[in-house]
This record gives C-alpha cells, sequence and structure tokens, in this order.
C-alpha cells in the first residue's frame, strides 16, 4: 500500500508538472501515453488519477485535429520509469520538451489537418438545401457583392479617356506612386476569397481520391467557383481604382475603409468621392451577414445554421497527402502571383506615364485681351525696354519638351503650322515647385528688372492656382482662379486650353483623318489642327467699297494648306494701294468728335511715310485674337514674308510705342473665326503713347479708341466675292 501511494503522488506530481507545461506546449505525446499506460498497469484509475494528463492531451489533440482514446490497453503498458528518455526528471533541462515538441510540429500530422469549411454564406451553398433560408441568405449575398463590384468596375472602366484608355490621370507625385503600389500590396493581402475557394476545391478532390463525398461535388465546385469570381472581381477593382487616383488618402480610403465594419457602410454608400461603395467592404458582405446570422438577427434558423461546424478530414493515405502537399503549394503560388501580377500591371502603366501616353503632348493655348502696358523686354546687351505686353499674342500652339520640377515642360510654336522656332525665342509653361502651380513665363519678359529680389517666383506672368496635377489642361478648366502679372496681380482670370491631338475622325470633325494623333484635312476643303475651319476665300471686300478688294496669299510651298498660315489663320492683302485708306475705313469718316487721327497725322508730316503712302501694301492678318489692318511696303507675299518665325509680339506688330512700329489703321473684335469676314472691324484712334505731350489726353485702353466701322454690331465689315 505504501509503494502504491509513493507512486500514486509520484503521478500527482507528474500530473501537475505537465499541467504548468499544457500552456506552452510542451511535452510529447508518446511520454504522455505511457505515462497513462504505467499508472494502470500498477493498479491505478486513469479517470481518477491524470486530470491534467487528458487536459494535456486535449489541448495537443486540438491543435492537431486528431482524437486520441484516452483508455488504452492495459496489455500495451510499460513501467512508469521505462519513458525511454521522454519522462520529465529533476534536473532536466527545459529545453527538451520544447524540442520534443518541435519535433511533433514538423510531423505529418501538423501538415494534414482536418480542414473546417469557413465561416461564410457560401458554406451555406455546400451545406444546405437549395430551398432553405440559408441558401436563400446566400445567394442575397452573392448578388449584392457581384452586382455592387460590377458597377464598380464599369464606373471606373468608364473614367477612360480618348488619351488615357483607363482612367489613368496624366501623372502623380512620388508620394502617391508609393501609396498605390502599398495599396495593391495591402489589398492584395487582405483579399481571401480567392485563396479560400482553391483550398476548398482542393479538399473537394482530396475527399474524392479518397472515396470519400461528404457534400455534394457540385456544391462544392458551384461556391467554389463564385468565391473566386467576387475575389477576382474585387482585385480588378482594385486595380483600375488604385492606377486612376492621385490622392494619397483617398487610395488608402479606397482600400482599408469599411473593412468588415457594417457600421461605415451608409458613409461609404454617400460618399461618392469614394466609390459609392468600399470595395473591400462589398466583398465581404457575406462575412457579415454570416455574422449577423449568428446573432440571430435573421432568425433561429439561420442561427443554427451558422453554428453548425462541417469539415473535410485529414487526407487518408500518402497518395492524397501528396497531393494536398502540391495543391497547397499551388494555392500559395496563385495567392501570391495576384499580388506580382498586379505590381508588374501598375510598374507597366507607370512606365507609359512617365513616358506621357496618358496626357495631351501638343497643346493650343488662348489668353484673352489683357495687356501689361509696361512690361519689361531684355535686350542682348543686359539692359532693358519697356513695351506694350498683349497676352494674346502669345496664343497658339505649345508642344511638350522635356520637364521641369517634375512635371512636363511646353514650349511654344511657331505661328505657321506647329514646329519649333528656328530663331524666335519662345515662351513657356511649367510647373513652378516653390508656388506649386502652373506658370506661363518668357526668359526675355521680366516683372522686375530692377531688382532680382523682387522678381516674381519663377518669373511667372500667369499663373494656375495651387495644384499637384500633371494635366495643364485640366488645371486649365478651373475658371476664374488663375492670376495675372499686369504690373500687379489681377485676380479672378480664365485661360483657355485645348488639346490638338486627335484618336479618330470624330476628332478630326469628321473632315479628314485621324493619323498618328494628327489631323490630316480634306485637301482644298477644310483646315486647323482639327479640320474645324472651311477652306477661307481667295477675295474679300470691304462693306464700304466693293472695288476694294484684299486676295488670299498662297504658299505654294505649303504640303497641308495652299496659303499662307498666321497664327494658323489665312492672310490678306490689297497691294499697290496709295493714300490715305479711307475705303477700308469707317463709313464716315467726319461725324465722330475723335475725327483726329494720331497715326496720319504724325506720320503725313514725315516724309517717309509720304513716299509709302504712294505705293503700299495693305495687310489683313491675325494676331492670335483679333485681326490686325495695317499698312506695309509693297512685297508682302509668300517669298518675302517668313511665316515660320514671325510673332506678333516680337515683330512689334501691335506696341503702342514708337513712332514706326504701329501702323494699325483697322482692327477686329476678339474672334477665333477662321477668316476676317462677317467679324466687326473698328478704326483706332489715340491709341499711341509717344504722343502723349500732344494736345490730345491719351489715358484711354491700350488699344485707344475704338471706332465701329459700321453701325451694325454683328453685320461684320468684310465679305467674301463668291465669283472670283
Amino acid at each position: 500500500m505504501g509503494q502504491y501511494a509513493q507512486r500514486h503522488s509520484s503521478v500527482d506530481e507528474e500530473a501537475l508538472s505537465l499541467s504548468r507545461l499544457s500552456s506552452e506546449m510542451e511535452g510529447s505525446l508518446e511520454a504522455t501515453e505511457r505515462r497513462q499506460l504505467s499508472m494502470e498497469a500498477n493498479g491505478g484509475s486513469a479517470h481518477r488519477h491524470t486530470p491534467a494528463v487528458r487536459v494535456l492531451s486535449s489541448l495537443i489533440q486540438g491543435d492537431m485535429g486528431a482524437q486520441i482514446d484516452e483508455e488504452l490497453p492495459v496489455e500495451e503498458a510499460t513501467p512508469l520509469d521505462n519513458c525511454n528518455g521522454n519522462c520529465l526528471q529533476e534536473g532536466d533541462d527545459e529545453k527538451k520538451p520544447r524540442e520534443r515538441f518541435g519535433t511533433l510540429r514538423s510531423s505529418r500530422m501538423w501538415k494534414f489537418e482536418k480542414y473546417e469549411l469557413p465561416q461564410s454564406t457560401y458554406t451555406f451553398l455546400i451545406t444546405e438545401h437549395l430551398v432553405s433560408k440559408p441558401y436563400c441568405m446566400a445567394t442575397i449575398a452573392l448578388c449584392l457583392s457581384a452586382m455592387s463590384l460590377s458597377i464598380v468596375l464599369i464606373n471606373e472602366l468608364n473614367n477612360g479617356t480618348a488619351n488615357s484608355p483607363y482612367g489613368l490621370p496624366a501623372g502623380v507625385p512620388i508620394e502617391v506612386r508609393i501609396a498605390q503600389y502599398l495599396g495593391i500590396i495591402i489589398g492584395v493581402l487582405m483579399e481571401e476569397e480567392v485563396p479560400l475557394g482553391l483550398e476548398i476545391l482542393g479538399k473537394c478532390v482530396e475527399a474524392k481520391m479518397f472515396d470519400r463525398e461528404p457534400f455534394q461535388m457540385w456544391k462544392v465546385v458551384l461556391s467554389s467557383v463564385l468565391r473566386l469570381s467576387i475575389g477576382y472581381l474585387f482585385l480588378s477593382c482594385l486595380f483600375f481604382t488604385v492606377c486612376q487616383e492621385n490622392d494619397v488618402l483617398d487610395i488608402f480610403f479606397d482600400v482599408l475603409a469599411c473593412k468588415r465594419n457594417l457600421s461605415c457602410f451608409f458613409p461609404c454608400f454617400l460618399s461618392a468621392k469614394h466609390f459609392l461603395l468600399s470595395v473591400e467592404f462589398v466583398e465581404n458582405i457575406d462575412d457579415v451577414l454570416y455574422a449577423l446570422s449568428r446573432r440571430g438577427f435573421f432568425g433561429k434558423t439561420l442561427k443554427r445554421a451558422s453554428y453548425e461546424t462541417h469539415a473535410y478530414d485529414p487526407p487518408g493515405d500518402s497518395r492524397t497527402q501528396t497531393f494536398a502537399k502540391w495543391f497547397k503549394r499551388f494555392v500559395r503560388f496563385v495567392y501570391f502571383g495576384n499580388g506580382v501580377l498586379m505590381l508588374f500591371g501598375l510598374t507597366y502603366l507607370m512606365i507609359k506615364q512617365d513616358r506621357g501616353d496618358f496626357r495631351c503632348k501638343s497643346i493650343t493655348v488662348t489668353f484673352s485681351d489683357e495687356v501689361w502696358e509696361d512690361s519689361w523686354i531684355k535686350r542682348d546687351d543686359g539692359t532693358y525696354d519697356m513695351r506694350l505686353l498683349v497676352y494674346s499674342h502669345f496664343n497658339g500652339i505649345y508642344a511638350e519638351n522635356g520637364t521641369h520640377d517634375g512635371r512636363p515642360r511646353y514650349y511654344e510654336q511657331n505661328k505657321e503650322d506647329g514646329d519649333p522656332f528656328v530663331h524666335t525665342i519662345g515662351a513657356e509653361i511649367v510647373y513652378c515647385a516653390e508656388l506649386e502651380a502652373w506658370v506661363f513665363r518668357h526668359e526675355m519678359i521680366s516683372t522686375s528688372p530692377r531688382d532680382e529680389d523682387e522678381e516674381n517666383e519663377c518669373s511667372w506672368l500667369l499663373r494656375s492656382p495651387e495644384t499637384e496635377s500633371f494635366d495643364i489642361i485640366e488645371v486649365a478648366q478651373e475658371q476664374n482662379r488663375w492670376m495675372i502679372w499686369e504690373g500687379r496681380i489681377e485676380q479672378e482670370y480664365s485661360i483657355t486650353i485645348t488639346c490638338n491631338e486627335c484618336y479618330d475622325e470624330a476628332g478630326c470633325n469628321y473632315h479628314g483623318d485621324c493619323v498618328d494623333q494628327m489631323c490630316f484635312c480634306d485637301d482644298e476643303l477644310y483646315f486647323g489642327s482639327h479640320c474645324e475651319f472651311d477652306r477661307p476665300c481667295e477675295v474679300i471686300r470691304s462693306e464700304k467699297d466693293a472695288n476694294t478688294t484684299l486676295h488670299l496669299v498662297h504658299d505654294n510651298a505649303d504640303d497641308m494648306v495652299h496659303f499662307v498660315e498666321v497664327y494658323g489663320h489665312p492672310k490678306y492683302v490689297a497691294e499697290h494701294m496709295s493714300g490715305i485708306p479711307h475705303n477700308l475705313m469707317k463709313l464716315k469718316p467726319t461725324d465722330d468728335s475723335f475725327s483726329d487721327d494720331d497715326f496720319f497725322e504724325i506720320h503725313t508730316e514725315m516724309e517717309p511715310f509720304q513716299q509709302l503712302l504712294t505705293n503700299y501694301t495693305f495687310v489683313l492678318r491675325y494676331t492670335g485674337r483679333r485681326w490686325l489692318g495695317q499698312i506695309a511696303p509693297n512685297g508682302v507675299h509668300d517669298v518675302g514674308f517668313n511665316e515660320e518665325e514671325y510673332h506678333a509680339y516680337w515683330d512689334n506688330t501691335f506696341s503702342g510705342l514708337g513712332v514706326d512700329d504701329n501702323a494699325t489703321v483697322i482692327i477686329s473684335a476678339p474672334t477665333s473665326h477662321a477668316s476676317p469676314v462677317g467679324v466687326d472691324f473698328y478704326e483706332m484712334r489715340r491709341r499711341n503713347k509717344e504722343f502723349e505731350d500732344g494736345a490730345f489726353d491719351y489715358d484711354y485702353s491700350p488699344f485707344g479708341v475704338l471706332i465701329p466701322s459700321i453701325g451694325a454690331e454683328g453685320a461684320g465689315y468684310f465679305h467674301c466675292n463668291k465669283d472670283e
């Protein structure tokens, strides 16, 4: 009896020791079984004397998914002290149980455990009858997810434009680019439907290989395929969403917001800025509805169904074990492969984005009538001249040429066909990081020549509101938010910027062919960057005198159009004229209070001008926003006029300063018409600052006093001679 008590005490001590170790999962299952057999062989009761052993056994069995009998045959017992070195003796190193446990974890029992079906409404599609509440709930959850994700994907694809078919912005800052990559990685890691769908399919095949079929195969396949469909629909939405965003917070909101949180469903729904619904929440509608079912929100039937557990048994032989091992590797490959594929796609699109494939590379800039009367022009010797700066003289085509502060740089092109200037220095539109805004500037025009410290940031003459956008066309659409320099800052200015590229015949107004994003207009019928203009008249006449005609200047060397183009418009001349051109001026020359004219009054007293009036050419040409009628020496034709280098500002077409550089007689109303036909014109009076010290006050607009050439507004002063 003493020996039994001694052994009984020894067993209790061993049991207490094992109980302490059970929280760390220490000890081996074989040693536990030998202790149990030893107690039974010495007359003890396993049920009375081994509670700690049963607890440890239960813990180990729960992790391994295997059930071990608590009662083993007595005849297989071995003495308690015969533990083959596995018993925990006094003074043993504490690492021994951990080493034995690590050996157990590496065994096959840990690789192939019982597989319980996920707690999701998709499980109802496998385990429940077709006509049952759980099955109906699963169908509703599936439809909600599929419809919502489909709407989101369609919406994202509809964001595409002609120059950006995937809806990608023209460019993004570096912090947004980093957020895009992080968004893809996080989104893929959070996506669980694809790996779950594949795992369940694999377990179904395992069971079939071992001639077991706990669930109907067609239901398992259907549920898994639907899981995969929702998963890849989510990944598609994620990819296009991340690619199209240009704000860091928007990216993380779209990927992470509403993660398994029903309470934020309505804020997401109301926030159109963030998809209408968070795609991650939409994908997990099934999990949310399943959780509500477990709480009894949808009734007892769904609550009971959600608490039932269903599982596949572990593989039963070496063949199914081998299949399970390789199929798990396949699932991992697909899971991480999805991420790699999406990151590769994002990288490819980013390369195209940096290359400028998703932005317009040729734009048309249109200023309005704003002027800076005392602009400073830098001479070659470093000194400065003052000149009237008419901003519309810089209207025309600007082409992308390199970058500045990480954004595209647009450089002014010639006024004939949009090719680069050869000698003339053009203006540029660049991004100024100091202002965080787009600016218009010219290296020869200064805002403060006396003190460089007072020079505008980046020498801006025109600036946009603060923005991080790479798309200058998008920024230009923010009306009345630009600022322009007129010797001081003028607020609430607007500018028009359009893209010159075409992508189909509609981009050429169906008047030509679109080839390599350029319009080739139908010969002799249309012209313009988008074939938007009808071919101009060969001969036009004035309203005042039908016999006074102007002829279109031809250019036989131009392959696109056969006439001289200035600012994309035709040029007209009336050669071999003499005297003051009254037939091209207002109808009644004497019945106004501004009958004096500084131009003719001053110039007729000069001998060179008197000689010019004996034989001159009257030139009518476009200067970016207005048509100007000017007196010029004879010889203005396609050979004598260098249209490739002509610039209204640098050629002093209208400066309002010098005595001889202002030969403008008539000026049109602001217009973009293809020809002067049907456009209202005005005579110009008292507009030259050179004569401010005279008898008259010259405190007028930069264009002087404008006298209408014809009384009726909208009647137009020039008309087309159809007979010619």
